[in-house]
């Protein structure tokens, strides 16, 4: 009975503490695929895409809760098809941690003008409703709790992914293997390469992150890539990573840029310019050392901090039940 009274103590305490910051969880909204694109199979391909950023980066994004009628946010989705340009979401409401992605696919949905690959990724944009009058909770809604928000750090709720309907897809229930798919784009490693824009990895006029730390000859100045990348020169100073230009805007590191995989193998960076048909990659940890140098906190680079947060009522609710535990099986020992 004594290890059953430490076990109900431990469970009761240990809920109570753990870190504020958590890994952030990307979910998929696919109230816009009219068509049907999204099966079963893709869908999973998505998911474990959104795991190669939910087991590595974390921060404390709070939520966004909006107020019919009083306090209200406007979600500005990004083209999702010529029937849905400048749709928005009105009262919409987004969960501490969430990152939403709203998905959808059309004919038009093409190649890109950065890589020519057949998906657009458009980070989120926000206003406020007619009726909100509180401008300190539209801030907090637009900040997410972010300190540093706009200059660094990234505060957004998430954005939007349009995948072109009219090429051929590899969809893959199991991306820890690799088959052969020629001829076919892959759809893990296009959803990575959206994601990445999504969370700011990109130059669109809106990531300060991101152009904070392009310097004057247009490469990556970021610490901890430069860090990753490890090429120095003569007096063995860091250099900045190299940036490919194209269409007068520094989206991504130069072709031929490698980084290392977590098993110590090499592959082409995810964030390396361009991407061809039968080709797959996997985020390396220079990818992982750019998101941390432009606000997000990353594992392997960033150290989680241990804080405790303040415990919710359910939270409370078990520990005065664990200790009511206790106290009974103390007066049945007195009784004895």
């Amino acid at each position: 009975m004594n290890n059953f009274r430490r076990l109900a103590l431990a469970l009761a305490l240990g809920s109570t503490f753990g870190s504020a910051h958590a890994y952030v969880n990307i979910v998929f909204d696919y109230s816009y695929d009219s068509s049907g694109f999204f099966t079963a199979e893709r869908r999973a391909t998505l998911e474990q895409a959104a795991q190669a950023f939910e087991t590595r980066v974390f921060d404390d994004l709070t939520a966004i809760t909006s107020t019919p009628g009083g306090n209200g946010v406007v979600l500005n989705l990004g083209p999702l098809g010529s029937s849905n340009v400048g749709q928005q979401v009105t009262n919409a409401n987004i969960a501490a941690k969430e990152l939403r992605i709203y998905v959808g696919s059309n004919s038009n949905g093409g190649l890109n003008y950065e890589e020519k690959i057949p998906v657009s990724a458009i980070s989120g944009g926000m206003g406020l409703t007619p009726t909100t009058t509180d401008m300190g909770y539209g801030n907090a809604a637009f900040s997410r709790g972010q300190t540093g928000w706009p200059d660094s750090e990234s505060g957004t709720w998430g954005g939007t992914l349009n995948f072109s309907s009219n090429v051929s897809w590899y969809a893959d229930t199991d991306v820890s293997t690799t088959e052969s798919f020629a001829g076919q784009w892959d759809l893990y490693t296009v959803t990575l390469k959206g994601l990445v824009g999504i969370l700011g990895a990109a130059d669109d006029g809106i990531d300060t992150g991101w152009l904070s730390l392009i310097n004057g000859v247009g490469n990556f100045n970021g610490a901890k890539a430069k860090a990753e990348y490890d090429v120095r020169n003569s007096r063995g100073i860091l250099q900045a990573v190299p940036l490919e230009e194209d269409f007068s805007a520094n989206t991504r590191l130069e072709a031929n840029i490698q980084g290392k995989l977590e098993d110590g193998s090499m592959q082409l960076a995810l964030l390396a310019w361009g991407l061809s048909m039968g080709e797959r990659r996997h985020m390396t940890e220079l990818d992982y050392a750019i998101l941390d140098d432009i606000g997000w906190d990353v594992t392997g680079f960033t150290e989680m901090p241990n804080t405790p947060p303040i415990p919710e009522p359910q939270t409370w609710a078990m520990l005065a039940a664990g200790l009511g535990l206790i106290g009974l099986q103390a007066r049945k020992k007195m009784r004895r």
